[in-house]
């Protein structure tokens, strides 16, 4: 009896020690959860963006496929095509008609601006924009002028039936103008040439500027991410009717 008297004290600092432990494990996880839940939530948020960014990506590639094996200089007037006819043509707007939603999808609300292959990404006119460019390349180095002309590129916002947002692919998603020319300009072409590729030929390049409006919208994420977040994709594609043309011979 008396040794179990002389035990107590050190069983009740034993006690004390295992709860105090108990209650730091509580604490350190009250701690933690917060931070892992944030962790999470922005994994959920950036898998969102990923998947809507390889959309847009395989929609570039899509529209240049579509624009590599037709004539670039075929362009009936604006008013006159429609996505949903291939007669008359215009080689930027059927090319951009490939971003366009499928025909009696709830996306469609342009009719002249459906039958496409968009299922997932809801084209915004008044902040996005398609933009196609092409380029004639003779003995390595970009020739004068850059289709189409005057402006040596086309955007979808200048010739939609929202006429109050032109050239959205110079402003980020809030507006802003942040660029006066494409991505793909005559330098940055000449830059990706190399001496072992052909040194003539045609090309075309396709850009998608999308606002990605983020799927959560926490507060705690578009504190510091930007709401919409801009998302450029492109694509660029041989195209053989932009090749020069060989000079005859007298």
């Amino acid at each position: 009896m008396q040794k179990f008297l002389q035990r107590l004290p050190s069983l009740h600092q034993t006690v004390l020690n295992r709860a105090r432990s108990r209650g730091q494990s509580f604490l350190e996880l009250a701690l933690i959860l917060p931070i892992l839940l944030l962790m999470l939530l922005g994994l959920v948020e950036i898998s969102f963006f990923i998947g809507r960014y390889l959309d847009i990506l395989d929609l570039t590639r899509e529209a240049a496929r579509f624009a590599s094996v037709r004539d670039p200089f075929m362009n009936a007037p604006i008013d006159t095509v429609s996505c949903s006819a291939g007669e008359p043509f215009n080689f930027y707007y059927h090319t951009a008609c490939i971003f366009s939603p499928p025909t009696g999808s709830a996306n469609c609300t342009d009719t002249k601006f459906c039958n496409g292959l968009n299922s997932f990404v809801a084209l915004n006119p008044e902040i996005d924009d398609v933009v196609i460019t092409v380029y004639t390349v003779s003995d390595w180095h970009v020739s004068s002028p850059v289709f189409p002309q005057p402006k040596g590129y086309w955007a979808l916002s200048n010739i939609d039936s929202d006429t109050a947002h032109n050239d959205n692919w110079q402003r980020d998603c809030q507006g802003k103008v942040v660029r006066s020319t494409p991505y793909f300009t005559a330098d940055r072409i000449n830059d990706t040439l190399e001496p072992s590729s052909p040194k003539s030929k045609g090309l075309v390049a396709v850009e998608f500027y999308y606002c990605y409006h983020q799927a959560l919208n926490l507060p705690v994420l578009t504190n510091f991410v930007p709401n919409p977040l801009r998302i450029h994709a492109y694509t660029l594609m041989p195209i053989p009717a932009a090749q020069p043309s060989p000079t005859p011979r007298p």
